[in-house]
């Protein structure tokens, strides 16, 4: 399935430095069952897989892939960020998608002490925000703010400057049914940014777990639900 959702989550966040513990740790695993209305529409998976080091930093190593789509409109997807343990902040992503047979695979350098970031492939510098994230890492920080029914605010955080800024709101609280039939309450998150707006929900806990996703693409909006929370936290 095309996640084109995660250009535009991207754009979501102004990001400021941010000391661990985050609501989230290695080994974490989310599971989700994407849906087009009433119709089983994919999967997704979502990890904290590793740390590492990356030029020189401390990272923990998050991925994203899933697979899916009507008929006509297959797709594949898989990101992987390297994204700063104490200093949360990109220093490298990858992403591969591939749609209806057409594959757009990019790998960037994102060097925010200098405030640049690079393709690979092009020797051009491009100018990053202060605090820059690639999309999946935004994703994980969205987790870490403190939410409040009724707030909005204009951020200016998404690693490729052009798409800042966006809007975030947080509209209320509501229970998620999730696929094992849990039920969670959330807060309800709608993130507007260049003429298109998706519906995040996070578990109103001190986990934040993404719960579902609402999301605009090609083919109509799809909607991501976890299947399950995660048995235990990962340490």
């Amino acid at each position: 399935m095309q996640l084109r959702y995660v250009a535009i989550l991207a754009t979501t966040l102004l990001i400021s430095r941010h000391s661990a513990p985050y609501p989230f740790a290695v080994g974490e695993t989310l599971q989700y069952d994407a849906r087009v209305g009433p119709l089983q529409a994919g999967t997704a998976t979502s990890r904290v897989t590793r740390t590492a080091t990356e030029r020189g930093h401390p990272v923990y190593v998050l991925t994203m892939s899933g697979a899916g789509g009507p008929p006509g409109f297959r797709s594949e997807y898989a990101m992987t960020s390297w994204v700063g343990v104490d200093r949360f902040v990109s220093r490298r992503f990858h992403r591969r998608m591939s749609v209806s047979g057409r594959v757009d695979d990019r790998r960037f350098e994102i060097v925010p002490d200098s405030l640049r970031y690079r393709e690979e492939g092009s020797s051009q510098a491009w100018v990053a925000p202060a605090e820059p994230l690639d999309e999946l890492a935004l994703l994980y920080y969205l987790r870490t703010l403190p939410l409040e029914v009724g707030q909005a605010r204009a951020l200016r955080g998404y690693f490729k400057s052009g798409y800042n800024p966006v809007t975030v709101r947080a509209t209320g609280r509501e229970s998620v049914t999730l696929g094992n039939g849990t039920a969670l309450r959330s807060i309800a998150l709608r993130i507007t940014a260049a003429g298109s707006t998706i519906g995040v929900w996070l578990s109103d806990d001190a986990r934040r777990l993404p719960v579902q996703l609402d999301l605009p693409l090609s083919f109509g909006r799809v909607r991501l639900v976890l299947r399950a929370p995660p048995a235990a936290r990962a340490q």
